[in-house]
Parts: structure tokens; sequence; C-alpha cells
């Protein structure tokens, strides 16, 4: 069956998925590099609250960096699975189904949730023809 749309959405999804996690990456290094400069001298720059939410913004931007990571390469790897047809494509649409579910708010979880509906919903055609025969003019 040809699964070319699903295809296209989950590559767009995963590439996004790669982009945001280049800018999460970022957003990591300058809330760590700032939490570090608040212990290392916290009567210039700050007291020790700031520090504290500084640490716990880096903590939730790594998870944020771990998960957009995890959500690229499974997307690469379920888009080919997708693609190939194989026996477990209807699990794969729901996992893109869950997976586009806890990322709702972003462009490719939006994608991914697309996908896997549409991978879900879409109906397998049988045709009664045997392999070699052809289509019959009668």
């Amino acid at each position: 069956m040809n699964r070319q749309a699903e295809f296209i959405l989950i590559i767009v999804g995963a590439s996004f998925s790669i982009l945001t996690f280049f800018g999460a990456t970022l957003y990591t290094l300058v809330f760590g590099i700032n939490a570090m400069l608040m212990l290392d001298m916290p009567t210039t720059y700050g007291g020790g609250g700031e520090a504290i939410i500084l640490w716990i913004f880096t903590f939730f931007s790594i998870i944020a960096v771990l998960f957009t990571l995890a959500s690229a390469i499974f997307g690469f790897i379920g888009a080919f699975k997708i693609k190939n047809n194989g026996p477990k494509t209807k699990l794969f649409g729901v996992c893109f189904i869950v997976l586009g579910g806890l990322q709702v708010f972003t462009i490719h979880g939006i994608l991914f949730l697309i996908a896997g509906i549409l991978t879900v919903t879409k109906k397998e055609y049988q045709t009664n023809l045997k392999e070699g025969e052809g289509i019959k003019w009668d």
C-alpha cells in the first residue's frame, strides 16, 4: 500500500524535532552556564533563590533535549517502517498518535498526530488478482 502522505508528514515532523533539539540544547547551555555562575559568585549575580530557579530551568531543558532527540530518532525510524508497510504498521501509527499527543502544542507534534491518525485509519484493499496475471478486459 502506498503510504506516501504519512511518510512525508513523519519525515517533516522528525526534521522539525531535530531543529527543536538544537534550540533546546542552546537553552540548556545558557541556563546551565548561568546556574554555574550563580553558584560560583552568589553575591555578585544574585542570591540563592535565583540559582535554584536556574537549576530547575536547566533540569527541564535537559529533559526537553532528551525528549526531542528521542522523538526525532523514533520519527525517522518509524517513517521508514511505515513506508515499507511492514506487519506492525498500525502499531507505529498508534505510537505516533501517542507521541503527537504528548507534543500537541508543537508543529512536529501535530504532524506526528496527523500521520498517526492517517496510518491507523487507512483501509487496506485486497484484490483477487494473482501475481503476474494482469488485468483481463472481458
